[in-house]
């Protein structure tokens, strides 16, 4: 018989562990003496029912070959879903921001050049509609356009200088049928709300740090000002015109313990039901480096523990590597394994002021990242190759269909 590698053991009680399939997200809680049986592959002293039911869920199987061609039929189901994903698209109208965040990885690396800002527009839109069409030859799928979601981000797009372009922009997304989110600061919310407010446009994600001191002395503009209290009005703006709004919350060593100072702040908004505020663990702190950046599980479980205390915490969501996979087993819904999780592996385009194509957001501006004609090979050897088969790392790591590479 053969278990299978991608098991994971949690400590339950003193009799009980649960065990849980990082193949497919099933879970189960069995006693200590399965567990030992288990991980010493004692197979014959463990009962013939409890061995047909952990073949039914997919940790047992009869042979090697068995089980190598069940992931054999994963991977394949899965890429032929990936491969065929519905394209989204981000467009980039200003490389330009009105802040000066401490931990901002764009501010070294662009200088804004004067384009045709009404020319960019039309030709994103050219690219969409040529891209798209092209994704459904190859893919033999057709894509409609109400399933199509574009991401408007910058430097900041909502400067007060770019509302003629993001009215075009916004006029050329209801006129395709093209639906659309918003990466914004939140400093101009109140001369853009009537603007973007479309049934095209599902959300607008802006950004709170911690409490008043805390975010002021990391999101601030050019000048040194705050901008906690012009974000927590735009937020009550967007909320009131029942916008929905996604509000991220960048979390490191510098702020973690601001935390629950914030959730007290912001509780007047958690009976909105179109607010959804969720923390996000920094990977990367652009000049910065790493000096704050906390490794996950350090983190989660830190976050957790200041929940335990401070219940409000508790209204807001956490953003990790696996949350799909917990929530499966939680609320009893499907687990679907990722060959390739970043959406640059798969069909996500930015296009820029300057008509400049890229499918990572951490490459925009950088010409060596660019897919244009000219460098379209970058195009299989960074992206379309890379899923976790192709990884040799990601090949003998148990944890490989959760993080998906």
């Amino acid at each position: 018989m053969k278990l299978i590698n991608e098991i994971m053991y949690v400590n339950c009680d003193k009799d009980n562990t649960i065990i849980i399939n990082l193949i497919n997200g099933l879970a189960d809680v069995i006693d200590r003496n399965l567990e030992t049986n288990l991980k010493n592959n004692k197979f014959e002293d463990i009962q013939s029912d409890i061995i047909e039911c952990l073949i039914s869920r997919n940790f047992l199987f009869w042979t090697k070959d068995e089980y190598i061609n069940y992931l054999k039929h994963i991977e394949t189901k899965v890429n032929e879903y990936e491969i065929k994903e519905c394209p989204n698209y981000v467009f980039i109208p200003t490389y330009d921001c009105n802040l000066q965040c401490s931990y901002c990885y764009q501010k070294a690396n662009f200088i804004q050049r004067n384009v045709e800002l009404d020319q960019c527009v039309d030709e994103f839109f050219k690219f969409i509609s040529e891209q798209t069409r092209k994704l459904e030859i190859e893919n033999h799928s057709k894509y409609r356009n109400d399933e199509i979601v574009i991401t408007l981000m910058g430097g900041e797009p909502l400067l007060i200088e770019n509302r003629e372009l993001i009215k075009k922009f916004v006029y050329k997304c209801r006129d395709s049928g093209y639906m659309y989110n918003i990466v914004t600061n939140g400093l101009t919310i109140k001369e853009y709300n009537e603007i973007i407010n479309t049934p095209n446009l599902t959300s607008v994600q802006l950004t709170l740090d911690g409490n008043m001191q805390t975010h002021d002395s990391r999101r601030m503009r050019k000048n040194g000002d705050g901008t906690y209290h012009i974000i927590k009005n735009s937020i009550k703006l967007l909320l009131d015109s029942n916008i929905n709004v996604d509000l991220r919350i960048n979390v490191d060593k510098d702020n973690i313990f601001k935390l629950p100072s914030l959730a007290h702040e912001i509780q007047q908004f958690f009976n909105y039901p179109n607010f959804n505020p969720y923390i996000f663990l920094l990977e990367d702190e652009g000049c910065m480096g790493k000096k704050n950046v906390m490794v996950d599980y350090e983190a989660l479980s830190l976050i957790y523990e200041l929940a335990k205390k401070h219940k409000v915490l508790k209204q807001i969501n956490v953003a990790y590597i696996g949350r799909e996979l917990v929530e499966s087993i939680f609320d009893d819904v499907p687990f679907y394994p990722a060959l390739r999780k970043c959406a640059s592996s798969k069909n996500q385009y930015l296009f820029d002021l300057y008509g400049g194509i890229y499918k990572c957001w951490w490459g925009i501006g950088l010409s060596h990242y660019k897919i244009n004609p000219d460098n379209s090979l970058l195009l299989d050897s960074l992206w379309k190759l890379r899923k976790i088969s192709m990884i040799k790392k990601c090949r003998l790591c148990k944890f490989r269909y959760l993080c998906g590479g």
